[in-house]
């Protein structure tokens, strides 16, 4: 049974690759690319059929930050969370003003990631059924 669509982009291969295994295992359906041009355009593509993005923050052609300010405008409704081995405050309080789900710090607590993706993904689905309710987001 599919729990939801998710797109990963980050530009560490062997990150990308590790975080999809464990997402396909818990019975998602993962895309994931290391070029946030190409991102956007999955999610163009597929008409909000992508239910989660998660982005690294810190990528050499375009930050994580334009591609979730994109994402956001284009598709309001879609829920990002933002990784990153390299955050500060300032940078996680700038993810969350722009509409970030979650911001993440790297490595990742496998358990608490699941649940985080979990509960963004029911956000969505919740967001989809009312689109006129705005949700509440986790504490930053």
């Amino acid at each position: 049974m599919k729990r939801g669509n998710i797109l990963l982009v980050d530009d560490d291969p062997g990150f990308l690759m590790a975080l999809t295994k464990m997402l396909l295992k818990q019975g998602y359906e993962v895309t994931g690319t290391a070029n946030p041009a190409a991102a956007l355009e999955a999610i163009q593509g597929q008409n909000q059929g992508v239910d989660l993005v998660v982005t690294d923050l810190s990528m050499p052609e375009t930050s994580g930050r334009t591609l979730l300010n994109a994402i956001k405008t284009a598709f309001p409704r879609t829920e990002v969370i933002v990784i990153t081995a390299f955050g500060d405050e300032l940078a996680k309080s700038n993810a969350i003003r722009d509409g970030a789900y979650a911001f993440v710090d790297k490595p990742l607590d496998p358990p608490e990631f699941l649940g985080l993706v979990e509960r963004a993904i029911g956000a969505n689905l919740l967001s989809k059924e009312n689109p006129f309710g705005e949700l509440n987001k986790p504490e930053p």
